[in-house]
């Protein structure tokens, strides 16, 4: 009589292998096509996240780049609209333009794309009011006044992206609500 481990153990090891097998799959034109707009659809990507994601799924790297240009010239892929998307997104989030620059850069969206974002979202992000919001949040009328309170909030907005004249400016702002 066997044991019923040993049984499932060869399952899982006979699913690992297919699993192993279905990942050294080529996709050809039309299979990288569908999963570039599968993966459109759940949300924008910027040219090098995709190219990032389809380059493993085939050798032929031209074949790679001429999908993702097909994408681009018919419009389901654009760096200037993801460049948008997330300075809108992360903006309202809580996140500086420091940071988002940062994490924009590292998708690989050009610097141009970058400023010409942070310019169309500039009355939808207001980067004090944001700046307001989060230190009302994470003091929760404590009283600044103690300087490792002050120190921490400061650390937070610097790890959120927010630059030193923008911190100060909102602390500022805070102190003088306090105090009237």
């Amino acid at each position: 009589m066997r044991h019923p481990g040993k049984q499932l153990n060869q399952h899982l090891i006979n699913m690992w292998q297919q699993k192993q097998k279905s990942k050294n799959k080529q996709l050809d034109e039309s299979g990288l096509r569908i999963k570039c707009i599968d993966l459109l659809a759940r949300r924008e990507y910027s040219y090098a996240e995709l190219e990032t994601k389809l380059l493993p799924l085939n050798e032929d790297e031209t074949l790679v780049y001429q999908v993702l240009d097909w994408m681009v010239e018919h419009g389901y892929q654009s760096d200037e609209r993801f460049s948008n998307m997330y300075v809108r997104s992360k903006g309202v989030s809580g996140y500086g333009p420091i940071r988002i620059r940062l994490e924009l850069t590292q998708k690989g969206v050009k610097e141009y794309l970058i400023e010409q974002a942070f310019e169309e979202n500039q009355d939808e992000v207001i980067w004090a009011d944001e700046v307001d919001r989060l230190i009302e949040k994470k003091v929760k009328n404590n009283d600044l006044s103690d300087p490792k309170a002050k120190n921490k909030v400061m650390g937070f907005l610097q790890r959120r992206g927010f630059s030193l004249d923008q911190i100060y400016a909102g602390l500022s702002r805070y102190q003088e609500s306090i105090n009237v």
